[in-house]
């Protein structure tokens, strides 16, 4: 599976360094199902703190909800693998959250009058949106379109690396200039995901 601009490295040691708690957690009768509602719910809580300028507090809650949403899976794994539903599931909430972190970053721009940072996040809500559609479109074809620069796990680390950096040491430009680069690295990866489609459907 394609991290894009995500080191492997990266993505595989949250996996792994969740694994202990996943197994707690399986020990102690919590479903990956819940965790998943959980993340979803925090998500969106600090999608509301977002566009209310408290980027601390958001920050604090998307990255816990985003942790979440690796810890699921990785505590079905603990279970034997999930179910169906469950993985229905998740790739749905999945969607909603990446839409409540986007009306936040959208929420905040509007009530800051940044222009900028807000059709950044709209054009990232609209990308990002597209990237797994044409995935799943590409897979109900029998083909794959897991490839370009910016799956949504390496979007999410953008978005929190600038979302952090604004919290943390004060520098809103830094976020803005997440979003946009959430932006542009997610319209990429949907052009890409087009173009490796189109070339294996005239192959």
């Amino acid at each position: 599976m394609s991290h894009g601009v995500l080191p492997k490295e990266v993505a595989e040691g949250m996996r792994v360094g969740m694994a202990p708690l996943a197994r707690r957690l399986h020990a102690i009768g919590v479903t990956p199902n819940v965790v998943t509602f959980t993340g979803f719910a925090l998500s969106v809580a600090g999608s509301v703190l977002l566009a209310m300028d408290r980027p601390l507090a958001a920050f604090i809650l998307i990255l816990v909800g985003t942790l979440s949403d690796t810890l699921d899976g990785t505590l079905a794994r603990a279970g034997g693998g999930g179910t169906k539903l469950g993985a229905f599931l998740d790739s749905t909430v999945d969607r909603l959250s990446d839409s409540a972190v986007a009306a936040g970053t959208i929420g905040l721009g509007v009530a800051a009058s940044d222009a900028l940072l807000l059709w950044a996040g709209v054009i990232g809500l609209i990308s990002s949106s597209l990237v797994p559609y044409v995935r799943a479109k590409a897979e109900s074809l029998g083909l794959t379109a897991n490839i370009g620069l910016a799956p949504r796990e390496a979007r999410l680390t953008v978005f929190l690396i600038g979302l952090g950096v604004w919290a943390i040491l004060g520098y809103p430009l830094a976020f803005t200039a997440a979003v946009v680069a959430v932006a542009v690295l997610s319209t990429i990866t949907f052009l890409q995901r087009i173009a490796a489609v189109a070339a294996a459907l005239r192959a």
